[in-house]
């Protein structure tokens, strides 16, 4: 049985990024097996490369890799791709995330899934992502309330 994203709709195309070549590559195969287009990149600078030359459907996102980092990603995203749907991965503690988030021009989060992600976890929020049904960073701007969001919460 062929998985359902969008009644009569191509596949979402996402971008995956993280740093580590071996989670970027499951993830993007576990994608793909459920029906959605997969580009991969193993760097911020190669993230912010890709989003100026295409357009993708959602973004998976490391937060923690080597310079530029997931923040700065994020930080190019708020300023100029705020309707793209993001979720955040990462093994970071809350603290050190937040304490990140000043650099963010919004200092706002999109939903974060903490490593190791749970494959059916991740589908649905990504699932509801593409759908609407989660905030977007406008969204999120709007609410003062909305603080990191792991995958306890959800």
């Amino acid at each position: 049985m062929e998985p359902e994203i969008g009644a009569g709709s191509a596949s979402p195309h996402v971008l995956v990024c993280d740093d580590s070549a071996v989670e970027c590559a499951a993830l993007a195969s576990f994608l793909r097996f459920n029906g959605y287009t997969v580009d991969q990149v193993g760097d911020g600078a190669s993230a912010v490369q890709f989003l100026k030359d295409h357009e993708i459907d959602a973004l998976l996102l490391d937060l923690q890799m080597p310079d530029p980092d997931g923040f700065h990603v994020l930080s190019y995203i708020q300023e100029h791709r705020r309707a793209l749907p993001v979720l955040l991965l990462s093994g970071m503690g809350p603290d050190d995330i937040q304490h990140k988030m000043h650099r963010l021009p919004s200092h706002q989060l999109p939903p974060l899934l903490i490593k190791p992600v749970d494959p059916d976890q991740l589908l649905q929020v990504l699932e509801m992502r593409l759908a609407g049904q989660l905030p977007m960073l406008d969204d999120e701007a709007q609410n003062p309330n909305a603080e990191i969001r792991n995958n306890a919460e959800m």
